[in-house]
């Protein structure tokens, strides 16, 4: 099957005309904040170490600011694209710079007296390195004193080793600035990224659109960020100075630094920073242009909408009186005191709303659905172009609040224990009939109906995978609603399923599970990650222990040796366990350094040839090692999707 995208159909088109009667498109402000004092454009093309091409701005040209938006774009989505295409080195303040848009997430670096302090460091090294040489050239070479994450999501740590130096960090001589504790930022930064990474980054794949071509007719942008640079080098550096409390200040490079405590919202640890010599205030990712998600598509935890809320009041209660900029992780700032209040009054009722207006129809018995279907944004709060969902969508915001607070049941008898997709497609085929079935997603389609064609076509694809003019019609149907997609990750999921329809499965470009994220990750995640490549039903009559001594980890705090660590892991009844500590009937010791061991415990058959590298050291019976490679799952990156 070859992958030709077809045009808007007469329908899609009439629909995103009718659109641009639901904006102010007349508002231009955004524009001139977007090219506000910027410095420098990118010197060059951004390339990964091997000399790739991996990022190319003349890719998004045909965003041009003057280019009206085509059929086959929802022109809200349009021209939000166009402010994200502006890239470059940005003055915010004297003092604060930003680059963005060479990566998904923003650099922000302010400079005090005697040094600089990157606040969040963009997804990729590739990405940070280019930003700080950018910042370098333009702005100052004084030295990186700190680093702050203001979250624990890949796109705002992921760079970090293009930033600073990790010897720097690993001496204290630069630290790195967290929300929460350090043990509990890199439990949520390294456990959701890579426990379930594979299902993420797969999903991600769909929603962030990078396996689709960058044009009109596929990837826009990723609507808070350009895109998702594909093949680059993901870092990580645990944080050593956690922020639990609000209130609390930090002085660097001669400036204060105070934070705002603001866990489970978008991110399990979060937090706000004011810098009162800049008046300068970020809220994270709590304020952006643009709805944020209360669920993300690409799977994590659910959010708490109301918390979004709680937490911008207090800190308009706290600065609001004098902020006068609020720049972001992702998109442009916005400046003056009005503006700055304006932005974070009306994200917190819009979050405020959807929390409390889902609630309310789930109080009279709606289901997850059907309020997201009843559901609207006030017109004093949906107009504003931030409020618009070009990351989380009002939909699906308003069904994650169901699951955040009533769970995965929607309260209908039926779907709490029905058949599994391809059970339920092959009984509904066989009751109606496979031609029946396209005769009746081709009347849909051609009726404009994309959404049932969808959904009734889904039913022939499940239940007979190879009928390929179900599998074609279908994806006209996705494709369109693709087009008719404001939210950018409707539209990446709604096209690359109707690529993966007509094309198959197409190869991963990217994984949050990088060499990097996986050597960082605490012991006890290490073994969580582990656990979860054990086939239970495999393992299940299985009894093995393993003790692991790792010479690197733990010292003796009298006489500063390295005195390591050990923990014993056992796998009985089809589970993995492991906890501190030697067993004292263990089959097998693996003694080294942590690097190697995860290398062990992950990659049990490569224990032979670090043993005869002298990297690692075997004591007991080897064979262990054999019986537990055999319990271990693979896990594929091109799992399908929109097929069985």
């Amino acid at each position: 099957m070859s992958y030709s995208p077809k045009d808007a159909t007469a329908a899609t088109a009439a629909a995103n005309r009718e659109a641009v009667s639901r904006y102010d498109m007349d508002d231009r402000q955004d524009f001139a904040d977007a090219d506000r004092d910027l410095l420098a454009p990118f010197p060059d093309k951004l390339y990964a170490t091997d000399g790739r091409v991996i990022f190319d701005p003349a890719r998004f040209d045909y965003l041009a600011e003057d280019a009206p938006a085509p059929d086959s774009v929802h022109p809200s989505l349009w021209r939000q694209s166009q402010l994200i295409r502006k890239g470059g080195l940005y003055r915010v303040v004297d003092g604060l710079y930003q680059v963005r848009n060479n990566d998904i997430a923003n650099l922000t670096v302010v400079e005090g007296e005697d040094g600089l302090v990157v606040i969040d460091c963009m997804a990729s090294v590739e990405a940070a390195t280019q930003g700080m040489a950018m910042i370098r050239e333009h702005v100052s070479d004084k030295p990186v004193v700190a680093v702050i994450y203001t979250h624990t999501h890949i796109d705002h740590y992921g760079g970090v080793k293009g930033v600073v130096d990790p010897a720097d960090v690993a001496s204290g001589k630069v630290p790195v600035i967290a929300p929460g504790t350090v043990a509990s930022f890199d439990k949520y930064a390294l456990g959701e990224n890579v426990i379930a990474g594979n299902a993420m980054s797969r999903r991600a794949s769909y929603a962030f659109g990078s396996l689709l071509d960058l044009d009109a007719t596929g990837h826009v942008t990723c609507g808070i960020g350009i895109t998702t640079v594909p093949g680059v080098t993901v870092s990580y550096l645990s944080p050593t100075d956690g922020i639990t409390e609000t209130g609390t200040r930090r002085e660097l490079a001669g400036l204060e630094f105070e934070f705002l405590y603001a866990p489970d919202t978008e991110a399990p640890e979060e937090m706000h920073i004011w810098i009162p010599q800049l008046a300068a205030l970020t809220c994270a990712e709590n304020a952006n242009h643009s709805l944020h998600n209360i669920q993300t598509l690409r799977g994590a935890r659910t959010r708490d909408a109301r918390n979004f809320a709680r937490y911008l009041d207090e800190t308009l209660q706290r600065w609001g009186d004098a902020a006068q900029v609020h720049y972001g992780p992702h998109t442009w700032p916005v400046w003056g005191n009005d503006g700055v209040v304006t932005l974070l009054e009306s994200q917190r009722d819009t979050y405020k709303y959807v929390h409390d207006q889902a609630l309310r129809l789930a109080n009279q018995g709606y289901t997850p659905l059907e309020a997201a279907e009843e559901i609207e944004l006030p017109e004093a709060l949906g107009r504003k172009w931030f409020n618009r969902g070009y990351h989380g969508t009002l939909h699906h915001d308003v069904r994650a609040v169901f699951t955040k607070e009533l769970g995965m049941w929607d309260g209908d008898p039926v779907s709490l224990h029905p058949h599994p997709p391809v059970e339920s497609a092959r009984r509904f085929v066989d009751l109606i009939g496979a031609e029946q079935v396209l005769a009746e997603g081709r009347r849909a389609f051609e009726a404009g109906d994309y959404r049932w064609a969808a959904q009734i076509l889904h039913t022939l694809v499940f239940a007979q995978p190879e009928h390929q003019a179900a599998r074609e019609l279908q994806a006209d149907a996705y494709e369109q609603m693709g087009y008719q997609a404001e939210g950018p990750q409707w539209r990446g999921i709604l096209l690359t399923a109707a690529k993966e329809l007509r094309t198959g499965v197409q190869p991963a470009t990217f994984a949050t599970a990088s060499p990097d994220t996986i050597l960082a990750m605490p012991i006890d995640i290490l073994f969580d990650y582990a656990a979860v490549h054990i086939d239970g039903p495999r393992a299940v009559d299985t009894d093995l222990r393993i003790d692991f001594h790792f010479t690197d980890q733990g010292r003796d705090q009298g006489q500063g040796r390295d005195q390591g660590q050990t923990w014993t892991m056992w796998i009985g009844h089809g589970v993995l366990n492991a906890r501190p500590g030697a067993s004292s009937d263990t089959g097998l010791t693996v003694t080294g350094p942590k690097a190697a061991l995860a290398g062990v415990l992950l990659q049990p058959a490569s224990a032979g040839q670090l043993a005869q590298a002298g990297k690692i050291k075997l004591e007991g019976d080897e064979g262990i090692l054999q019986t537990y490679a055999g319990l271990l799952d693979t896990f594929d990156p091109n799992f399908a999707i929109v097929t069985p």
